[in-house]
């Protein structure tokens, strides 16, 4: 069976939203900040996302933004707050595809259902996976990199953000496809995993492009391979896994969503804002820096996304072995 786990990524916002885009006096203005929640550390990729869009939502709106991060149990908790959180336009959530798409095949219970308790607002940009390595193997491209996982026995460890994301389950269809039984080790956010790597307290790292670049441009990691469909604009001279001859393929997307029941003009008017945000050079620039690509969705058409990839997780799911958890 073909392994291909397809996500799609995306992060982003960034630049200057014009505030002429959401000042018009259609709607009572509220005095209360906006709540943008995510499930992860400062400093990772999801965590940027949300303060990028928080920006944009203050210039737009007048109104102040604040990230809360909420991290733990793989993001669910973020989730969980939202879910909870009244349905005004008022809290919102930055998230990566995996608890709208992969959660319900990697947990056996969820405190939320992706379908009735959110409504998509927009798929904010698009992102690589990376594979990094460190001091602990010293090696410097991905073959070697493959070469000493094989025979590095319990040593052959990996972190991601967390147990049951989409970066975990890309180190488990990895360590499948190159026939190594590697160690997962989670971390509250991948900005973490990549920390320990450069310390050299575990072997490679699954994260986004974003969290690696930094610490790859100063040598201090190295990035070996994406889990893209093609090579990254960012890191031409970094190749593929399927270059590699190795099955995976995991593009990532990030979305912003609101609590069931928000008012279809309130996300309407979210979704506008967002995609005249992404859409100025100044955005673009920023989005480079982070190596992110904008690709706002309309309310719809994310929920298409959403519900492909979720039909497409089981049986990927099912094939790769993994156990699902509590």
């Amino acid at each position: 069976m073909d392994r291909r786990i397809a996500l799609q990524r995306a992060l982003g916002l960034g630049g200057g939203l014009a505030a002429t885009a959401l000042a018009r006096p259609a709607r009572a203005q509220s005095s209360q900040p906006i709540r943008i929640v995510t499930g992860f550390a400062a400093g990772g990729a999801v965590d940027l996302i949300a303060r990028l869009v928080g920006e944009q939502l203050t210039a737009a709106l007048g109104r102040p933004a604040i990230v809360e991060n909420r991290t733990g149990a793989a993001g669910r908790l973020a989730v969980e707050a939202v879910k909870a959180a009244p349905p005004d336009g008022d809290t919102l959530l930055v998230v990566p595809q995996g608890p709208m798409t992969l959660f319900t095949h990697v947990f056996r219970t969820l405190r939320f259902d992706p379908n009735r308790d959110f409504v998509p607002v927009t798929r904010l940009c698009t992102g690589d996976v990376a594979i990094s390595t460190g001091p602990m193997t010293g090696t410097r491209d991905l073959a070697a990199l493959v070469s000493w996982l094989r025979a590095a026995g319990p040593k052959a460890t990996y972190g991601s953000s967390g147990s049951g994301t989409i970066l975990h389950f890309t180190g488990v269809s990895l360590a499948k496809a190159i026939g190594v039984p590697m160690t997962h080790v989670p971390y509250r956010g991948a900005a973490l995993s990549i920390t320990d790597l450069a310390g050299g307290a575990i072997a490679t790292a699954v994260t986004t492009v974003t969290e690696a670049m930094e610490m790859h441009a100063s040598g201090r990691v190295r990035i070996v391979a994406t889990a893209s469909t093609q090579r990254t604009p960012f890191l031409q001279g970094v190749p593929t896994l399927g270059e590699a001859g190795i099955d995976v393929e995991v593009p990532m997307w990030y979305g912003l969503y609101a609590p069931a029941g928000t008012p279809p003009t309130q996300v309407e008017r979210l979704q506008g804002v967002i995609a005249t945000g992404l859409a100025t050079p100044s955005a673009k620039e920023r989005l480079d820096r982070l190596g992110m690509v904008a690709a706002p969705t309309t309310s719809a058409q994310l929920l298409a996304l959403q519900t492909r990839e979720s039909q497409m997780w089981g049986p990927i799911v099912r094939a790769s072995g993994f156990t699902p958890e509590d």
